[in-house]
């Protein structure tokens, strides 16, 4: 046998080994690595601007938020200036309000109501106060005692206050004059 080859048969110290296999079973595990590290780190770039993101618009949201309470502060105390200083201009005009607003007719509706048939008003002396009231001083014509206490029940029954007789003399024509005074309460 001329052009034989000779067989090598190596059974113990040099075993062949298929490299084939290895080499596509690593060649694989280095493209799936390399896929896996592909996306994590496209992943991890995208959340991190994210996060980067959310930091600025956290910081610029608490910025904002100081901003907005210097604001209010300061809108705060020129608020409280603005009503310190106008306070009295305020009450003037509320004091006017209320002379206006006070309904005359019905003060002279209730004070005609609680007149007895027999007596009369001699004068009358309003005085409006700041607190929705009016002090009172009038001088009443009555035939009798009785007329007078009809006339101070009839007061009490329609709303009027702190009535007192001051005083009484009787005149001329033989009627009694009582000097009396009260309140009475406005009905805006």
């Amino acid at each position: 046998m001329k052009n034989s080859r000779p067989i090598n048969l190596n059974l113990a110290s040099n075993p062949l080994r298929n490299r084939k296999l290895f080499i596509l079973l690593f060649s694989i595990f280095v493209v799936l690595f390399l896929l896996i590290s592909f996306f994590a780190g496209k992943i991890f770039i995208r959340y991190r601007s994210d996060a980067q993101r959310a930091k600025t618009s956290s910081r610029q949201t608490d910025k904002l938020i100081r901003d907005t309470q210097r604001n209010e502060k300061s809108l705060s105390s020129r608020i409280n200036d603005a009503v310190k200083s106008n306070q009295s201009q305020v009450d003037m005009v509320n004091s006017i309000i209320l002379k206006k607003s006070f309904s005359w007719i019905e003060f002279f509706a209730d004070l005609e109501k609680s007149l007895p048939d027999s007596s009369y008003i001699v004068s009358l002396a309003p005085t409006l106060t700041e607190d929705s009231e009016i002090k009172l001083r009038l001088r009443v014509a009555c035939i009798s005692v009785d007329d007078l206490l009809k006339l101070i029940d009839n007061f009490g029954d329609l709303g009027f206050n702190d009535i007192r007789i001051e005083g009484e003399t009787p005149n001329e024509r033989g009627l009694l004059i009582s000097e009396i005074s009260l309140r009475y309460e406005r009905s805006i």
